[in-house]
């Protein structure tokens, strides 16, 4: 039966055009083709998704969620010209679905599109994103996007005072020893966000002591080998002076919440 299904699905989306594809699908026909069609015929899948975001249907938002996933690691038919990872995570960016934390926590380091679904979420997300913050072992990029669905969340008054108790803890961890300047600069601008005095005096301190800031930003990559440590001290310091002054609204990543 299910054979026979994905046969004439296969046949039908064969007969119409790609533009159109979209609107021959029944959420049911594309949770099939998610699970078991070929690549043209889970990207005909996945604009019923996108076009449906939260309102898809528990089985579709599960579908497109485990579709992504398989993308993420490898090993399906797309042909990586294709790029379809990029349609897949603005499908599951759209669906709203705590489900998809995970994944969304995976690709925190490939842009703000994953700290803007996370921040959509709410506060369900918060455990695995203070996690990934907090994680020494994490990578600069991934903490980078972590304090980021943070800051979100907090510029949407999500946390809770206990939540932002945490976040306290994190900002000022990654604000002390040595820290790769990458999540530095997410930090600091975290940290003014936060009105938190002491934080705050911390964020003065970089955009007034060279020395400071020199020692707390790595002058290594996470390999091992030198990065440009001048530049990323300048950098720390002009995003201190910048936030500290209350400007950097048009700075990004900014928030751009999901819409319904």
């Amino acid at each position: 039966m299910r054979g026979a299904m994905m046969a004439a699905l296969a046949l039908a989306l064969a007969a119409v055009p790609a533009a159109a594809q979209e609107t021959t699908l029944t959420e049911r026909e594309a949770v099939a083709l998610l699970a078991e069609g070929a690549w043209r015929e889970r990207f005909a899948a996945l604009n019923v998704a996108l076009k449906l975001g939260p309102r898809a249907s528990p089985e579709l938002r599960l579908a497109v969620i485990e579709a992504a996933w398989a993308e993420l690691r490898g090993g399906t038919d797309t042909p990586p010209e294709a790029e379809a990872m990029f349609d897949y995570l603005d499908a599951v960016a759209g669906l709203r679905d705590p489900r998809a934390i995970p994944l969304l926590v995976e690709v925190l380091g490939n842009g703000s599109a994953a700290s803007n679904a996370l921040a959509d979420i709410g506060t369900e997300a918060f455990p695995a994103v203070i996690a990934a913050v907090s994680d020494p072992g994490e990578h600069p990029y991934d903490v980078f996007g972590g304090l980021t669905a943070l800051r979100f969340l907090l510029e949407d008054g999500a946390l809770t005072a206990g939540q932002v108790e945490r976040v306290r803890g994190v900002v000022g961890d990654r604000l002390t020893g040595v820290q790769d300047g990458f999540p530095v600069k997410a930090a600091i601008r975290l940290a003014v966000a936060l009105g938190d005095r002491e934080l705050r005096a911390t964020v003065e301190q970089i955009a007034v002591d060279r020395d400071f800031a020199a020692a707390l930003v790595s002058p290594l990559l996470p390999d091992g080998s030198p990065t440009d440590h001048a530049y990323w001290v300048d950098q720390a310091r002009e995003h201190a002076r910048i936030f500290l002054s209350g400007g950097g609204a048009d700075i990004g990543p900014v928030r751009r919440p999901g819409s319904d």
